[in-house]
């Protein structure tokens, strides 16, 4: 679970080789993908495919909490 304080972000927007995922559990969250942003709270599920630049603003009065499901290949 990844905890984000009250206007900040987990970091830059960026992009990776694997699949992402998000559940939001509490709070507010700006998510941003490959430039769009959508206001999502909580029980709200999100998407990121491979090397497509996103990221998460708390925009809430309060800590946003949500689950980070990744997908890794087999080495």
């Amino acid at each position: 679970m990844s905890v984000v304080r009250p206007n900040l972000a987990t970091h830059e927007p960026h992009s990776h080789a694997e699949d992402e995922g998000f559940f939001i559990l509490v709070g507010r969250a700006e998510f941003s993908l490959n430039g769009e942003k959508v206001v999502v709270e909580k029980n709200t599920s999100l998407y990121c495919p491979p090397n497509v630049a996103h990221n998460l603003r708390n925009i809430g009065d309060s800590d946003l909490k949500y689950i980070v499901i990744k997908k890794y290949e087999k080495k």
